[in-house]
């Protein structure tokens, strides 16, 4: 979904959305106020006529100041009290996760109408307390209050949502206060979860006093870390048949003309890096978009190619499913509006917030990796996950595997050192091979278990793995929270 930043960063313009003011907070809500600050959290219980969950549900904001952070959240149909909480964010910038739940690892997905929901049985809450936010304010079902401006960084967002989980687990389920914490997300979300993982782990030394955030891993699916190595993954995805097609998608001559701009959008990638003004690295990405990216990317569109699947067709602008279509119809519909309760001022749902892709695109972020958060991360005794649909372009294998191989730090050597193999799952009863992966469990200075790192492949998927594999997806999210082997 890092389409929307995309075309803020190459200057293709947005409407801006409108900040609201709320109006007076509804009184079918209950009230939970932090003794520690201001902040404070409306929450509702969900029944099972808008999403049959299987399991208890909530839905309400978190007040932040000006900022009012919607979430949906799903106990475990397992054992609430014993498993896990597993955070899920999609990308963008400017992505609702409520496309998440409704149209990939949500209890309940979203009907070919449009205008109800029907069982998943690859659900996420089935061993796991599952919880969805629209992040930043303005996003989704989240809003800003009027006069005040939106997020403009990953950090700025990550500080929110550490405040929210706070008093998440301290105060509106304090049962969950000492279960495991996983970090979830696709897409942007490689920027998103490292830099929220890098907040909690800080917070939680610095403010020993505060409410902790037992914080075991992080998660990302076709993540956006590092745009540099996404991009020179752009021949071998769109010039072989590595991603698992018959035949690559470009032609030789739309092959050459990429891997003879590659060597300088490279170097001014590096030059991007190496001085981080957003002048700079807008030139920078200018370069590469017009002889590499935009050669496919101009032609991603409605009834055109799909950068989130190169061998699906492409039904809406921007985002080419049209279940995020439905989405938007059935959250903006009567009965999920009542059963929701969003201020009046909040007219509409819609499952991209423009404002918020544009204030990112005002800052060099997107240009740079999340790398050092994430060597961070792992330093202190959290696990990483990198699960990769083989066939999307947008935040492809190729380029995020460089990635990963490139990662200094302690695990670099022996992470670098394996080939990736092939791991099977339980497809309707039967062993199949679904894809590659390889993993390493380093010992690391002052820390008593080792940190994991692991890289898994699955075929036959797109940029939206629990979408297109739910099955597969499940199994992933299983194994690792089990901390399973995936060989």
């Amino acid at each position: 979904m890092w389409k929307f930043w995309l075309a803020a960063l190459v200057g293709v313009g947005h409407a801006s959305q409108t900040v609201l003011r709320p109006e007076p907070v509804a009184s079918n809500f209950t009230t939970f106020q932090n003794p520690n600050s201001p902040h404070s959290v409306r929450i509702r219980q969900q029944d099972e006529s808008i999403c049959a969950a299987g399991s208890a549900q909530y839905t309400g904001w978190l007040d932040i100041g000006p900022k009012h952070l919607f979430f949906w959240y799903f106990e475990s149909q397992n054992d609430p009290a014993a498993d896990p909480l597993t955070l899920w964010m999609n990308g963008g910038p400017g992505g609702s996760s409520l496309l998440g739940l409704f149209q990939e690892n949500g209890p309940c997905l979203i009907n070919e109408h449009g205008n109800g929901t029907i069982h998943n049985p690859w659900g996420w809450s089935r061993n796991s307390s599952l919880l969805f936010i629209d992040q930043p304010a303005d996003v989704g079902w989240s809003y800003i209050d009027e006069g005040y401006e939106v997020a403009r960084d990953s950090h700025e967002a990550a500080v929110d949502m550490h405040r929210f989980l706070q008093i998440f687990v301290s105060e509106i389920f304090p049962h969950k206060r000492f279960s495991d914490l996983h970090i979830s997300g696709e897409s942007y979300a490689g920027k998103y979860i490292p830099y929220l993982g890098a907040q909690i782990v800080t917070h939680n030394q610095q403010y020993p006093s505060e409410p902790q955030i037992n914080l075991k891993s992080c998660l990302i699916g076709n993540g956006f870390m590092s745009s540099k190595d996404i991009t020179f993954g752009y021949w071998e995805t769109l010039c072989t048949t590595n991603p698992g097609v018959s035949t690559p998608v470009f032609k030789e001559t739309r092959c050459d003309i990429i891997a003879a701009n590659m060597p300088r959008c490279m170097e001014l990638y590096d030059t991007c890096a190496g001085n981080p003004d957003v002048a700079i690295c807008k030139a920078a990405y200018a370069v590469c978009y017009k002889g590499i990216v935009g050669l496919y990317e101009d032609e991603s569109k409605k009834g055109g190619r799909n950068r989130f699947d190169i061998t699906a067709p492409c039904y809406i602008d921007d985002i080419c499913y049209k279940e995020a279509g439905y989405i938007e119809q059935y959250l903006n519909s009567p009965v999920v509006r009542k059963a929701l309760s969003p201020p009046e001022g909040v007219k509409k749902y819609g499952f991209e917030s423009s404002a918020v892709a544009d204030a990112f695109a005002t800052t060099p972020e997107a240009m740079t990796s999340s790398s050092d958060h994430i060597i961070f991360l792992l330093s202190h005794g959290v696990d990483f996950l990198a699960y990769q649909g083989n066939l999307d372009l947008a935040c492809n294998t190729a380029g995020n595997l460089r990635w990963a191989n490139s990662l200094a730090w302690k695990g670099q050597s022996e992470f670098t050192s394996k080939s990736l193999l092939p791991w099977t799952s339980n497809i309707a009863g039967r062993i199949e091979t679904v894809g590659n992966a390889k993993e390493v469990r380093v010992q690391l200075d002052g820390l008593a278990e080792k940190s994991r790192f692991a890289f898994v492949t699955v075929d036959g998927a797109g940029h939206m793995v629990p979408q297109d594999r739910g099955d597969v997806a499940f199994d992933i999210l299983t194994r690792w929270i089990a901390g399973d082997s995936f060989a």
